[in-house]
């Protein structure tokens, strides 16, 4: 019947064919470099079919060894090793700067509301919140330690900030506090009581003020515990402080008046690493799903003896085995493991399960005629290319995407390019030597039970085994699957008319246009790392709470501090006085700095100071002071309030070092003891502190950057190597290169398909056709994240570096099916016989890699939420574009013209091939 559907030989004029030779000489080359590849493939098939115990036992052997690498884990989980680009500006920038100013202490934070809901500066409610902190006071590690033991020590005891920074101690609170009118005195107050000024917001939340603007309640308080000593007695108390106010790692209320929730420096480390513990469940759930799937559908679910539950099984273990060896493999050289690692395995069996339904779908297209290991053979020799074409594609892009900047993005890549590898490698060995020892249970006489292999079936268990013959007593081709002749005859429904063929392909470009004109309006690019951590915790009460009462979190939004550090310059001089008394000047008058809390600049200070006391000792000689202008510009920017003179000398000369000592002995001087750094009796770097005004949203923390780079880039000449930076810099820089970083990495990603289908497809319009596909799916996978409500971020960027791979397995096997057709044929029948063909793998396929991340629906950390909603949308645009726009479009534009002399080789579920047992068949694309 085929034959009378064979055009008319095309025969074209010789100017044309002079232009086509370069197209049919590539092609030639494509294919016969193709048919090598199919042979090598196939020959390494049939020998594992052919050996099939001592393939698994290798198999297993060098998964074995590559786990070893387990025992080089090393698992990473601070913020600013993952999620920052390392070798940034401002990455360099807080790494010179931590080498000279040590950080304010440990924090440890409790917020603190009441139990009404009402204004916790109450009486009864203060004073419970002493007790809370004497009961802190009083923990005992299990090391011994209090918290006097490794708390800050200023001088005058441990250092404690927030709302009891106002009243000190129990005793002090109770010797001066004695109403309700004595607590909104003390917080009214414009400085504490060592003299720092004091911020209400800082301490307290939701507060409510009089029309005078004086705090008259508020919703929560702030209480910090600042500790300084070694990091492992640090540490250890902290894990006595978490386990005071937690249980089972969920906030524990013990007292009566208030609420306390806690945020130790540990507990974000903590709550990561407690993330794969709280998910273990979704593991097993996902495990049992897959391998349910597996068993149900790989065979002919129905039958007892060719359902292939055991082999189903066996695939799911292999794919594990997989990843247990390309991770051990990425650990053994040293690839950090990170919480996002533990997602892989869900997507990796989705993935590594594809490869087994296209090989057992050729597998059952092979004449049964012909020995076991070489059905093997035929079948990897018809789909082993596409399969080893889409792990191409698959390693291109996660290594590709590794190229990106963030650590955690790179080292995902890694891991998974890794196990794509390995699972690869064993779809090409152990499964071809797995598919042989069942297709011998399935094969003796009579069939060994599925999944029962040591027992003989009943002739009652065994449906459709024996064979059917027609007419001419030749062997019937076996029932074509109601899903493989569904999806045919949806094509050929398709394609049946060019009003079919177009509105499938216009409603697949609808689809797209309005996902660009979604992504037009605008990407979020905020990364909140809490959303890492288990929904149920003690450290998301916390972030909940802070963000009711304080409108956002007090790390990176809210009173950010931030500095400007001046370095390797004779401070001493007029020149560089100058230069700092401007600098400051300019850096409060940033439309991202807060002007109301002002500037911090010990050179002001200590000018005043100088100019009080000249004279008056050998550090401060008369002749050592240089007039300057009272009237000059920047000078009032650092003034102290109720100062508004500026100081009419600057003290210069070699006293001057000895003379800034001084001042640092004093009250006024000591609060600036950190801000200057020494070498020997010289000092090295200085820095002026000043606040960010609160921001909420990465767009105004990416302008404040941007305003704080323009400002160090201002001053190099005369201020050479000073620079402005904060510890939040390295966030909103992320922040700020997101949108780049994912257009350089899905950039190359594309760009390696694209010459990796070209080797493989060889025809440009097969490539041309791929290519649309994938730019298609991006666009509508940009879509789905503002479908979702999310944002451009780490985790969405791994997941649209992923996305390449997974869709080009979708598209990639049928456009590779369809270049194997008779290229003799119309494109609409083509298209319809690859459908036949593929189509059921890939739609099983299709739906593996659902049922695998499915389980993240439910996950208990809103990171992996964002995997399935991430995946949901490539499965389903992916799938469709796979299975519907693509062989509709290759029905329209696939490439028809005969270049081919090779032989090929026809495998379908609906066909017995008539193959020659003695010969490989070749494998021919068909195409040109």
């Amino acid at each position: 019947a085929t034959q009378n559907l064979r055009p008319w030989p095309l025969y074209v004029p010789f100017g044309m064919e002079t232009c086509l030779a370069p197209l049919r000489a590539w092609l030639r080359c494509t294919r016969r470099a193709e048919e090598k590849v199919s042979h090598a493939l196939a020959g390494l098939s049939k020998a594992s079919a052919r050996n099939p115990w001592k393939c698994l036992a290798l198999s297993f052997l060098g998964c074995l060894l590559c786990g070893l690498g387990f025992l080089r884990f090393n698992s990473i989980s601070d913020a600013t090793e993952l999620w920052v680009d390392q070798h940034s500006q401002q990455m360099k920038n807080m790494n010179w700067a931590d080498q000279y100013f040590d950080g304010f202490g440990r924090p440890n934070r409790l917020l603190i509301t009441a139990k009404d809901g009402g204004n916790v500066l109450e009486m009864d409610k203060m004073t419970e919140i002493l007790q809370i902190a004497d009961d802190v006071r009083a923990l005992v590690d299990e090391s011994g330690k209090k918290f006097e033991d490794v708390c800050l020590d200023l001088g005058n005891g441990c250092f404690n900030s927030g709302v009891l920074r106002y009243f000190g101690t129990t005793a002090q609170f109770n010797s001066a506090v004695q109403s309700q009118a004595d607590i909104l005195e003390a917080v009214n107050k414009a400085t504490f009581p060592d003299g720092q000024d004091a911020f209400a917001s800082d301490s307290m939340g939701g507060i409510q003020r009089d029309i005078n603007g004086s705090v008259i309640s508020a919703t929560a308080v702030r209480v910090d515990f600042v500790l300084y000593a070694e990091w492992e007695d640090m540490d250890t108390w902290e894990g006595a402080l978490t386990l005071h106010f937690t249980k089972h790692d969920l906030t524990e209320q013990r007292y009566e008046k208030v609420n306390v929730y806690l945020q130790a420096e540990r507990s974000r480390d903590d709550e990561l690493n407690r993330t794969v513990q709280a998910d273990i469940p979704l593991f097993a759930l996902a495990f049992v799903l897959m391998s349910t799937f597996c068993a149900c559908f790989l065979g002919k679910t129905a039958s007892w003896t060719q359902s292939r539950r055991l082999l189903g099984v066996a695939e799911f273990l292999l794919v594990i085995f997989g990843c247990i060896a390309g991770y051990g493999t990425a650990m053994l050289v040293g690839v950090p493991f990170t919480v996002l690692h533990q997602i892989l395995p869900f997507i990796l069996v989705g993935i590594g399960i594809d490869d087994a339904f296209v090989i057992c779908g050729a597998f059952d297209g092979t004449p049964k005629t012909l020995s076991y290991p070489k059905r093997i053979e035929v079948a990897v020799q018809r789909v082993g290319v596409s399969i080893t074409l889409t792990t191409l594609t698959s390693l291109a892009s996660f290594l590709l995407g590794a190229t990106c900047v963030f650590p955690a993005v790179q080292w995902f890549c890694y891991y998974a390019a890794s196990c794509c590898f390995f699972i690869w490698l064993l779809h090409l060995t152990a499964f071809p030597a797995l598919l042989a020892l069942d297709a011998h249970r399935a094969g003796l006489t009579p069939p060994r039970l599925d999944p029962c292999a040591c027992f003989a079936a009943r002739s009652s268990c065994m449906p459709g085994v024996l064979p059917v013959w027609d007419a001419n007593g030749e062997e019937a081709a076996p029932e074509e699957s109601k899903l493989g002749k569904g999806l045919c005859m949806m094509i050929r429904f398709l394609t049946s008319h060019v009003a079919g063929i177009v509105v499938t392909l216009l409603l697949f470009l609808a689809v797209a246009g309005i996902a660009a004109w979604q992504v037009s309006n605008g990407l979020g690019t905020d990364f909140d790392i809490m959303d890492l951590t288990p929904d149920q915790s003690f450290l998301r009460d916390f972030y909940n709470k802070e963000q009711e009462h304080f409108g956002g979190l007090s790390t990176g939004g809210l009173a950010l501090p931030t500095n400007y550090y001046i370095r390797d310059v004779n401070f001493s001089t007029v020149e560089v006085q100058r230069s700092m008394e401007q600098v400051g000047a300019e850096m409060l008058a940033l439309k991202s700095i807060n002007s109301e809390r002002g500037l911090k600049s010990w050179h002001t200070i200590f000018t005043l100071w100088a100019n009080q006391y000249k004279g008056t000792s050998a550090s401060l000689p008369l002749e050592a002071f240089v007039a300057v202008d009272v009237n000059r510009d920047g000078c009032a920017a650092g003034l102290p309030k109720g100062i508004s003179s500026c100081a009419t000398h600057f003290l210069t000369g070699p006293t001057f070092p000895n003379a800034v000592l001084e001042f640092l002995w004093t009250s006024m001087g000591a609060q600036f003891d950190g801000d200057i750094h020494w070498e020997g009796h010289d000092i090295s770097v200085i820095r002026l502190r000043a606040t960010h005004v609160d921001t909420v949203s990465s767009e105004e923390q990416v302008e404040g950057l941007e305003e704080a780079e323009k400002l160090t880039e201002k001053w190099q000449d005369a201020l050479p190597g000073s620079f402005m930076s904060s510890g939040a810099y390295i966030f909103f820089d992320q922040y700020r290169i997101i949108v780049a970083q994912m257009t350089s990495s899905i950039g190359l990603c594309l760009g390696a398909v694209t010459v990796i289908s070209a080797l493989i497809l060889g025809h440009p319009l097969s490539v041309l056709t791929v290519i649309i596909v994938l730019g298609l799916v991006f666009v509508d996978l940009m879509g789905n994240i503002v479908l979702w409500d999310l944002d451009l971020n780490s985790i969405s960027m791994i997941n649209l570096v992923m996305a390449v791979g997974l869709v080009v397995d979708y598209s990639m096997h049928m456009a590779h099916n369809f270049s194997l057709q008779d290229s003799m044929l119309p494109r609409k029948q083509r298209a319809e016989l690859a459908v036949r063909e593929i189509g059921q793998p890939i739609f099983l396929g299709v739906s593996t890699t659902f049922l695998a991340i499915l389980p993240l629906a439910f996950s208990s950390s809103q990171a992996f939420r964002v995997f399935f909603k991430m995946f949901f949308g490539i499965v389903v645009a992916g799938g469709a574009h796979g299975l519907i726009f693509l062989p509709v479009l290759l029905s329209l534009l696939g490439p028809s013209m005969d270049g081919s002399s090779t032989e090929v080789v026809k495998t379908d579920n609906a066909e017995v091939l008539e193959s020659n047992s003695e010969h490989s068949p070749k494998v021919a694309k068909g195409t040109s």
